[in-house]
């Protein structure tokens, strides 16, 4: 592909990421679920995602300008700084859901000031310390941490590749890769926790009763926990798409690294990144339908499914609280 049809497909994917994170914003009023804390990040996600698309799409003339380097760092800046941002919003969104369920955090209403000020705050010490050390520098497509395409009105020669080279890996390739996978590591520990959890809840729930209407009343409950389930174990999709659109970039600079350019990526590992907003919005999307179809069953009820139990039964092979926990991830109930 030529540069003219790299630039045309990075400024539709950032076009579509923008519409798609007005749909996720959209949505999130509509549902009228403005004060559940786990959609409250990805609402910050979301801004992030918008931020990092409209810098893609800020047109930097490679010219011999006399504002073009002071043009380059702030597109370099507003990339970098969003795109820490996303990651960290991503694992705190992952760390939310662990607390919820694995620690049994009820009220994380206290640490919302805290968890906003490390996801738009940590990043600008991410962003300016390129900005400091004049490492932004053209990509042909994009200016960012990088001396992949030497500017040559602006080319420092004493600049240190290496210099270069460090900041791109420590404070760039280090968070996604580790933040992403931690927060893997959290939803998978949670899928797995919940996934025994409601299977001794099924085996209590069918054994205690032989009544029809109460037989009914557990399926009900089952299939309700089900859904909370899949929405949670869907939270996975967030970390995954970042690093599969980061794949890209990641597998590029590896191979540059190594001394071997891998050319097909050169422009496309850029396409990929912009994708991120378009296919976080699917992802939401996905989620929302099954969170409407809970919200829809649970406000039948009065009270949250795993209040129902018999008054004068033994429920201390099942840990309510967790169980309550657990859908207040996806639904109005308990929110924070």
């Amino acid at each position: 592909m030529n540069d003219q049809t790299i630039k045309i497909l990075q400024i539709t994917a950032c076009s579509l990421s923008l519409i798609g994170s007005l749909f996720i914003i959209v949505v999130y009023f509509k549902m009228g679920m403005r004060n559940n804390f786990a959609l409250k990040l990805i609402m910050c996600l979301t801004i992030s995602d918008i931020i990092f698309s409209l810098s893609n799409l800020m047109y930097i003339d490679p010219g011999c300008t006399p504002n073009y380097q002071n043009l380059c760092i702030t597109q370099g800046f507003l990339i970098q700084y969003s795109s820490i941002a996303c990651f960290m919003f991503c694992f705190l969104l992952c760390l939310c859901i662990f607390w919820t369920v694995i620690k049994n955090r009820a009220n994380l209403s206290e640490y919302q000031r805290l968890f906003q000020i490390l996801g738009f705050c940590t990043p600008i010490l991410f962003a300016a310390i390129p900005a400091i050390t004049n490492s932004y520098n053209t990509q042909i497509y994009v200016c960012g941490i990088s001396n992949d395409d030497v500017d040559l009105c602006f080319h420092d020669s004493d600049r240190s590749t290496q210099i270069v080279m460090i900041e791109s890996i420590s404070l760039f390739y280090v968070p996604l890769w580790l933040m992403n996978i931690v927060g893997i590591s959290f939803i998978i520990r949670v899928s797995v926790f919940m996934t025994k959890l409601r299977t001794q809840s099924e085996q209590i729930n069918r054994s205690r009763s032989s009544d029809q209407q109460e037989i009914q009343l557990y399926t009900q409950q089952e299939y309700e926990l089900k859904l909370s389930q899949r929405i949670t174990q869907n939270m996975l999709l967030y970390p995954i798409i970042m690093l599969i659109c980061y794949s890209g970039m990641t597998v590029y600079a590896i191979g540059k690294l190594c001394n071997s350019e891998i050319h097909v990526l050169r422009g496309l590992r850029f396409i990929m990144a912009d994708c991120l907003g378009l296919c976080n919005s699917i992802a939401y999307g996905y989620n929302a339908i099954i969170i409407l179809r809970l919200q829809k069953m649970m406000s039948q009820q009065q009270t949250l499914p795993m209040m129902q139990f018999r008054q004068g039964s033994n429920d201390s092979d099942v840990n309510r609280k967790q169980f309550e926990s657990f859908l207040s991830i996806a639904t109005i109930y308990n929110d924070q």
